[in-house]
């Protein structure tokens, strides 16, 4: 069989089955929809239909400000974070880096990855792009072999987590006075990279970016310290986009040439090829003559075979060197660098400023490199020419086509920028329904209907909404003469971001929720979700649930309290506000079913027992712990929606 490489969503992949997405950051210049509903659903394991039920961030997008708002509702889970000011600290952010964060029965791990392709479906299925990434576990985080990938993911979480100062973080923060799945879920995920990114003495990060140095200026000190110092025989370099028209005298990659050959880390009779996109190399196509006359070859970028007769176009940026002998297949004492970084004056040559992108990448030294396949069974997994768009054909045999220099790379106004409020929640009331928004408000705005008019804004600050509860709202905002509009999540009494509604659920359906916890219910579960009838996400007062009137409710209800009791007091303290969250949701939406109008009709609160201390784990047994409290606050808003806060209570003395 022969070999095809992860794709860069298969990425988004957990490591085995005994791991689940938890949260993950990543930054880039450009992403879509279509790309990151299929990352998300990789990574999360769960369906778009369960994801907008489960109403949890998981991953947290921060793209170059040019790029359209991906709104909440378009790949649930995935949350989109505008900038706080249209003009950032740099020329674009077209880095692009990700971490992950799985959580395992043993543990966590935490996968880094860095890509030369933005987060879109065109770098699936029309480009040629290059990806590196790493796979930390936990449970061998302290391993002198782990030591480098330890190196990495702290060099990688200093790069994301000093971008996210340009990005306005409000969503993430604690909404409503409770505990927030999502936000805990961040913090959990921050805590892992606390616990294991570490820099060692003596290892140097091969992620690198462009922040306080160009990525040339660190070229030859990270080949030297990951690749040793020696001078090779070969050197190839490939870009999707060079500089275009006005670059002066300079061309980029002939300067990456002479920095490394300065440095003696290739010789100076190094064979140089330089891969493009022959229809839109730019500068190369003008000065075809110019750079042949300096001793390169110029040969297109050819796709490997495991990607069919599909055409695809060169993205990637890369450089690769190695040394090639006679009589022997190995590229010996080879490395690469892949990146963000076109080898452009902004991309490669310039720090991050106004003259210069914000750009990553990864310099490392592949263990085993062959140049060519060795034989019929021989799978090609270690042979650069499927691990590089790059070939060495006769130019007889496959000619050059006549290169065309394309477009110059677009200019982009900001489009998607920090609205004065960022989230907003849903109240329902006897008086009419409301959303209030929540932290902190930076400005003017109105809050428009389906229709496009301005709601009206209530005495305590809220603004009354008719109909029932929406995923997102829009919102509309002056800012320097004009008028921008964005797309803001709700959250509703659950602390469920942009969720969908919830299905009203006899005992037995909402014991099957429990039981699956932490896994959001089935998608045929969710079926009679987003019903005209709901309000704040669970069906309205009048709905009844017909149950076979074999089944007596006293009994079932017992049932229910038992298999409550059971499973909650082996929940684990990181898992206890999620659980009291799901608890309390799920209870709510059995507030119809025919058992609970049976104790309604005996005024007897089933309930009750949950309270005992014998039923609840030893950190939340009492409401003296945080815990505790929570979970108690969980039981009573329940007893409530049950509308039994009245009644007796079953198991209290007379």
């Amino acid at each position: 069989m022969s070999f095809k490489p992860t794709s860069l969503a298969q990425l988004f992949d957990a490591p085995d089955e005994q791991h689940h997405g938890v949260f993950g950051w990543l930054c880039g210049y450009a992403a879509d929809a279509g790309f990151l509903e299929n990352a998300i659903e990789r990574f999360s394991g769960l369906t778009q239909a369960q994801r907008a039920h489960q109403g949890r961030i998981q991953l947290a997008v921060m793209l170059d400000p040019g790029n359209p708002q991906i709104a909440p509702t378009e790949a649930p889970g995935v949350l989109h974070l505008p900038v706080k000011a249209a003009k950032l600290p740099f020329a674009l952010l077209h880095a692009k880096v990700a971490i992950l964060g799985f959580q395992g029965a043993d543990g966590f791990v935490l996968r880094v990855i860095v890509s030369t392709g933005n987060w879109t479906r065109q770098t699936l299925d029309e480009s040629l792009d290059l990806a590196w990434h790493l796979d930390l576990f936990s449970k061998e985080a302290d391993a002198e072999a782990d030591r480098q990938d330890r190196t990495d993911l702290a060099a990688a979480w200093n790069f994301l987590s000093s971008l996210q100062q340009s990005f306005d973080l409000r969503l993430l923060e604690r909404a409503a006075g409770k505990d927030n799945e999502s936000a805990d879920a961040a913090t959990k995920f921050t805590g892992w990279i606390k616990n294991v990114g570490k820099h060692h003495r003596g290892y140097r990060p091969r992620f690198c970016d462009s922040r306080e140095r160009s990525l040339i200026a660190q070229l030859p000190d990270l080949v030297r310290h990951h690749a040793t110092g020696v001078a090779r025989n070969y050197f190839a370099l490939g870009s999707g986009y060079f500089e275009g028209e006005g670059s002066g005298d300079a061309f980029v990659p002939e300067r990456i040439f002479e920095v490394l050959r300065k440095n003696t880390l290739v010789t100076g009779s190094c064979e140089k090829d330089i891969f493009v996109n022959p229809l839109a190399c730019q500068t190369v196509a003008k000065r075809q003559s110019w750079i042949e006359q300096r001793g390169w070859t110029i040969r297109a970028a050819r796709a490997p075979g495991y990607f069919g007769a599909a055409p695809r176009s060169l993205h990637a940026k890369f450089i690769f060197s190695a040394n090639a002998r006679d009589g022997s297949n190995r590229c010996s004492s080879a490395w690469v660098y892949l990146g963000s970084g076109n080898l452009t004056k902004p991309g490669f040559m310039n720090k991050a400023g106004s003259a210069g992108n914000l750009e990553a990448g990864v310099v490392f030294a592949p263990e085993t490199l062959r140049w060519s396949v060795e034989g019929k069974k021989d799978d090609g997994a270690d042979v650069v020419t499927d691990l590089l768009p790059i070939h060495w054909d006769d130019a007889e045999k496959t000619p050059l086509p006549a290169l065309q220099a394309g477009q110059d790379m677009p200019e982009r106004d900001a489009a998607f920028v920090a609205a004065p409020v960022a989230l907003f929640l849903w109240d329902e009331r006897p008086e009419g329904a409301s959303l209030t928004p929540q932290g902190e408000v930076l400005g003017k705005f109105e809050l428009l209907d389906p229709e496009g008019r301005p709601c009206k804004r209530l005495a305590d600050g809220g603004f009354a909404w008719l109909g029932k509860r929406p995923r997102q709202v829009t919102v509309a905002w002056p800012a320097e003469g004009n008028a921008r509009t964005a797309s803001v999540p709700v959250i509703d009494r659950y602390g469920r971001y942009c969720a969908a509604d919830l299905p009203a659920l006899d005992l037995e359906e909402a014991w099957i929720q429990l039981a699956n916890f932490p896994m959001p219910p089935q998608d045929e579960e969710l079926a009679g979700g987003d019903s005209a009838d709901a309000i704040d996400g669970v069906l309205a007062d009048g709905v009844t649930l017909a149950t076979p009137p074999s089944a007596y409710p006293v009994r079932r209800m017992m049932i229910l309290v038992e298999d409550i009791a059971a499973k909650q007091i082996a929940i684990a303290e990181p898992d206890w506000a999620m659980w009291c969250n799901r608890l309390e949701q799920v209870l709510t939406q059995a507030k119809d079913s025919e058992v609970v109008r049976a104790f309604q009709s005996i005024a007897l609160n089933p309930l009750h027992p949950l309270f005992a201390p014998a039923f609840r784990p030893a950190f939340a047994a009492t409401a003296k712990t945080q815990q505790g409290a929570r979970y108690e606050a969980a039981i009573i808003a329940a007893i409530s929606a049950w509308q039994l806060e009245n009644c007796s209570k079953l198991g209290e003395r007379c």
